[in-house]
């Protein structure tokens, strides 16, 4: 539990700096904001990833959808807190991003109006946080990992949507590449 904690401590805002990193060496002539952007949809999708992963696994490994127990099921939860945490963090940085490149305000007035344009995706991660994870670590005891499965497949999408996201942000919205991904989006 706290390795799994503390990997994904490390693996999230690692994944971040690194790609930030390997962003702004490679395109130096994008801004901050651009590396800041695509750097936390490239995380969100390497999270989704592994999401869908797991739930397919325990999905798969269920044959019983009310007693069956995957190992996935608990240990991919405490993988994924650190994950909301910085997840809340990053979309408050490419925010701050966003309005230092047009070079006004203070950061107070960012945080809050941060806070108040974010508020359903904040409220989100803060739900999942304080309601689904002591739901999924404890109160549902030793049932329903099938369950739990399934709702890590809900991710399935989140890579797509956030290629689509970098392909508008790159101005590539009329490539081929995004209309597979447009397709493979609909098919799913």
């Amino acid at each position: 539990m706290l390795l799994t904690l503390a990997w994904g401590s490390l693996f999230f805002p690692g994944l971040f700096a690194l790609c930030t990193w390997g962003l702004r060496r490679a395109r130096p002539e994008w801004t901050d904001y651009d590396c800041v952007m695509i750097s936390t949809r490239v995380v969100s999708s390497a999270q989704a990833v592994f999401a869908t992963g797991s739930g397919i696994a325990i999905i798969r490994s269920c044959k019983n959808v009310v007693t069956d127990r995957h190992w996935l099921a608990q240990e991919y939860v405490w993988f994924l807190i650190p994950y909301m945490v910085y997840d809340i963090y990053a979309m408050y940085l490419c925010d701050w991003y966003r309005i230092k490149e047009q070079n006004r305000r203070h950061s107070l007035i960012i945080f809050r109006n941060f806070l108040s344009k974010n508020r359903l995706m904040i409220t989100h991660h803060v739900a999942i946080l304080l309601v689904l994870v002591p739901i999924a670590q404890r109160f549902r005891g030793e049932l329903g990992d099938f369950f739990v499965g399934c709702i890590f497949t809900a991710e399935l999408s989140t890579p797509f949507v956030s290629l689509g996201k970098i392909l508008i942000q790159l101005k590539k919205q009329h490539t081929l590449l995004y209309k597979v991904k447009e397709v493979c989006i609909f098919a799913g």
